[in-house]
């Protein structure tokens, strides 16, 4: 016999309550265990939870989704956007380009924040736009520290591009993620808008990326060298913030 609405809702509150409380992502087992609900039911609910977004998959462990932040619910992006908020100012200020934070969900990066000057209105992303991620630099190093079974169904669905500079082929997105990966920065020049380049760092919290901070401008005017340290440093104070006690975590001086 199927659950009656009231007693269905009563079950995914429960579940999402389990979320509430973890500090990661969680297999169907922990779930099931930590509700004290049936591993059927949770199964069961866990999939329509995935396809309406609002947990995402990640192999066989679950985590709250991009939905929750969208229908602003409480989820941890908008921990990340009130961690991160001083550090991309004050990283605006200091380089003079346009600062954006964003994260990965499905093919696109979403923006959650963006901060900068009269070269803002240039450029085409906005807070809760999406562009291709693999065109990106914030994307590109989102990529690369994913998983390879999110890399991988990544590279699955397509790679179009924005401009002929854009990344189009399976090879040229592996060895851009392995220089990721080797430097702990991404960087791209006219591959999302012509004229343009950026340069990103990964964002981090208890291990699992969970975000990306990149400044962007005209590509005459930005030096990748001297850009890189600024933008590093602030992923890596973001990443600190994200993992002390809310009591502890003080905003940036």
């Amino acid at each position: 016999m199927s659950d009656n609405p009231t007693r269905m809702v009563d079950r995914v509150v429960l579940i999402l309550s389990v979320f509430e409380r973890s500090a990661g992502t969680l297999t169907l087992g922990q779930i099931s265990m930590r509700s004290g609900l049936p591993r059927s039911s949770v199964h069961r609910i866990l999939q329509h939870l995935v396809k309406a977004r609002w947990l995402q998959r990640r192999d066989n462990e679950y985590a709250l989704g991009l939905r929750m932040f969208e229908m602003g619910s409480l989820v941890g992006h908008r921990r990340i956007n009130d961690v991160a908020r001083p550090y991309i100012q004050e990283l605006c200020t200091r380089t003079g380009h346009v600062v954006h934070l964003a994260l990965l969900d499905g093919h696109d990066v979403v923006y959650l924040e963006k901060v900068g000057g009269a070269f803002a209105s240039e450029l085409p992303s906005r807070v809760g736009g999406r562009l291709p991620a693999h065109c990106t630099a914030v994307g590109k190093v989102l990529l690369a520290y994913s998983s390879r079974a999110v890399l991988d169904h990544y590279i699955a669905t397509g790679l179009d591009g924005r401009t002929s500079a854009s990344i189009h082929s399976r090879a040229a997105l592996e060895r851009a993620i392995g220089k990721i990966r080797d430097t702990g920065y991404a960087s791209e020049t006219d591959e999302a808008v012509p004229g343009v380049a950026c340069v990103a760092a990964p964002i981090f919290e208890f291990r699992e990326v969970v975000a990306a901070v990149s400044v962007c401008g005209h590509r005459k005017l930005i030096r990748a060298d001297e850009i890189k340290p600024r933008v590093m440093w602030t992923a890596a104070e973001i990443s600190r913030r994200l993992t002390m006690p809310a009591a502890r975590a003080a905003p940036v001086a």
